[in-house]
């Protein structure tokens, strides 16, 4: 069996499952041969191994099943960089992307800023900015001590040694209160939506998805207490989902955050908030 076959095959057997059938397979292909996908393109007639060939029939097999490409090649970008993803974190979505943005081109006057990251997952939202701005000192926390061992690794990975790790529920470990920003992509989604049973999240942790019966519970949470761990005039800064904006408006107005402004995501959903705060403590 030769790249093209395989990449047919698998194509065929992975459309009723994946709407992204095409390109799942080129990223397995890739994962198991160590190339890049133009590599695939530019070598059809390559012949694959007994041992490749096995190895990514059983990748495909998996795939067929539902689990998401970033577990089965515990691998996914975001802004550019790679991270290494287990079932222990949500995988890292394009959205999210958003926040970092947003931060970068918002604080980019700031030589040394304080900032948590709360939730951290994989690290995303944290390593990234840190990477772009080493001299910022961010704490970044998560209450699964699976994602704070894996957060670290990735750290590691990109050499933003600047970030100290924390394993934290929310605020319960935190002990500084004077952060200029913090930012949270927090667990948002209703206990009942029917997006649960559908494509990836199916095979994410649920926790870290799910936050009571409107999806608002922790961001309730979070917008309550960040205001006391943020100095005079820091800013809150919470991905949420593309039907709650009204929702988040209210919660952070009735916290007493000013400056409330929302901002889209990629595909041009209301799915971040952020206000600051007025307080002295």
């Amino acid at each position: 069996m030769n790249i093209q076959q395989a990449l047919q095959q698998a194509s065929s057997s992975l459309s009723e499952v994946s709407p992204t059938a095409a390109l799942d397979t080129q990223v397995l292909l890739s994962h198991v041969l160590h190339c890049n996908t133009a590599h695939l393109a530019a070598w059809p007639e390559k012949d694959l191994s007994k041992e490749q060939q096995t190895k990514y029939l059983n990748l495909i097999q998996q795939r067929i099943k539902g689990i998401p490409v970033a577990y089965l090649t515990q691998q996914r970008e975001f802004w550019s960089l790679n991270f290494s993803v287990n079932d222990s974190t949500l995988i890292p979505r394009p959205d999210t992307e958003t926040l970092v943005e947003y931060i970068l081109s918002n604080f980019n006057d700031k030589e040394n800023l304080t900032l948590l990251d709360l939730g951290t997952g994989t690290g995303a939202i944290a390593i990234s900015i840190a990477s772009e701005r080493p001299s910022w000192e961010i704490v970044a926390s998560d209450l699964s001590e699976d994602a704070i061992i894996l957060a670290k690794q990735n750290s590691e990975t990109h050499q933003t040694h600047r970030i100290a790790f924390l394993q934290s529920d929310w605020f319960s470990e935190v002990s500084r209160y004077d952060f200029d920003i913090i930012v949270s992509n927090p667990p948002y989604i209703a206990a009942n939506d029917p997006h649960l049973r559908q494509g990836d999240v199916r095979f994410e942790p649920e926790r870290a998805l799910i936050s009571g019966e409107t999806g608002m519970d922790d961001i309730e949470h979070l917008c309550l207490h960040a205001k006391d761990y943020l100095k005079e005039g820091g800013s809150f800064i919470v991905e949420h989902g593309y039907n709650q904006q009204h929702l988040v408006a209210e919660c952070f107005t009735n916290n007493g955050y000013i400056d409330i402004k929302q901002k889209q995501d990629l595909t041009g959903h209301v799915r971040m908030t952020t206000g600051k705060t007025l307080h002295t403590h």
